[in-house]
């Protein structure tokens, strides 16, 4: 039985927008052997399934509903509807990217990223695992857990024989990230990365963690904290309400 043509081309131009990031018809057309005309109607298609989504700049990008190719993702898939809007706007507003990221057993899993192909990019794709315990996202999202939750994830996730002291410091700092709702990574994951995280609750239980995204060089932790903080509280919110 020969393969369906068609349905290896749509899943093609798939994995062409998902690795680029996103782009028109015209760069999708250059990092393919296929005819303009064709392309245009696999995109089509691949839009009206909800595979794909058009911005207003002409701009394709994945749409939520790749997530749900997945089952592990396939319950984050409202989330990521509710979010995307949100995490466009906050983008618009501050310039700098944001993720948006769901904790998975030992690492913060990207569901959703803001940027826009061809500008400034910390090369972040959809499915990235980051780690939980030396980024903002980790660190946002474990500090809106229960302490007991708390407790037990971080002591899960540190190596034994390590540093005796470090969960007790760690879990002293989320104790205090929790009750000023934002957590910060100060050029620890990527040296040249400074980074906000806020939680984004669902039904009042954690559910995932939004950040935003800085150069170190270009800005501080203390600049970075006045300029985020306030905008990913009020997105997060936004998101909360339409989930």
């Amino acid at each position: 039985m020969k393969p369906v043509q068609s349905l290896q081309r749509g899943l093609e131009i798939l994995k062409i927008v998902n690795e680029s990031g996103g782009g028109r018809i015209r760069d999708i057309q250059a990092l393919t052997d296929l005819p303009k005309p064709t392309i245009v109607r696999l995109v089509k298609t691949l839009v009206e399934a909800g595979f794909l989504k058009r911005r207003e700049s002409g701009i394709y990008c994945v749409g939520a509903k790749v997530l749900a190719l997945s089952n592990r993702y396939e319950a984050d898939a409202e989330l990521v509807e509710a979010a995307r809007p949100v995490m466009d706007a906050l983008r618009e507003e501050q310039t700098w990217p944001s993720d948006l990221a769901v904790f998975d057993r030992d690492a913060m899993v990207v569901v959703d990223v803001s940027v826009l192909p061809g500008t400034f990019s910390f090369n972040r794709k959809v499915g990235s695992r980051l780690p939980v315990l030396n980024t903002s996202l980790g660190r946002a999202f474990l500090a809106s857990c229960q302490p007991d939750k708390r407790r037990e994830i971080v002591e899960w996730l540190t190596p034994t024989g390590s540093d005796p002291g470090k969960a007790g410091r760690l879990l002293g700092y989320l104790e205090e990230a929790s009750k000023r709702g934002y957590a910060i990574g100060d050029a620890e994951y990527h040296s040249n990365i400074r980074s906000v995280a806020v939680p984004v609750r669902v039904g009042g239980k954690p559910r995932a963690a939004m950040n935003m995204m800085t150069v170190a060089s270009l800005m501080d932790m203390d600049e970075a904290v006045t300029r985020f903080v306030a905008a990913l509280k009020d997105a997060a919110r936004s998101i909360e309400l339409n989930t």
